[in-house]
């Protein structure tokens, strides 16, 4: 009984480790910079720039044209809502620092990007 038990905690603390390895992935997605003067973003603008691990912040992208479509990267952490005006972003142990935030904003006509930068202590 006390192998199951052992086994079953390995296999948790794998799976665990697993989804935290893959959340904090640094992503290297090369968008191309402001390809049009119809769509500008006024701000990106967060509820928190300073984080605790796991606390979320609220970020939301201030843009002016027609329909637009929206598009959230981060280098490390967390995010639900990529593709809306408001992002939620939190970050894991493994993010501890500076993280950049960007946020893509498109349409027939082009795009425009922008970051804004939040730090994440333990």
């Amino acid at each position: 009984m006390k192998n199951i038990k052992g086994y079953f905690r390995l296999l948790t603390f794998c799976f665990i480790t697993g989804l935290v390895i893959i959340a904090c992935k640094k992503h290297d997605d090369i968008v191309p910079e402001n390809t049009t003067n119809t769509i500008k973003i006024d701000s990106l603008v967060p509820t928190k720039r300073n984080l605790v691990v796991w606390e979320e912040s609220y970020i939301t992208v201030y843009a002016k044209g027609q329909n637009l479509k929206y598009k959230w990267e981060a280098d490390h952490g967390s995010m639900m809502g990529k593709d809306s005006t408001t992002v939620t972003y939190w970050a894991c142990p493994s993010c501890l620092g500076n993280n950049t935030i960007k946020c893509v904003v498109s349409n027939e006509s082009g795009r425009v990007s922008d970051t804004v930068m939040v730090h994440v202590t333990e």
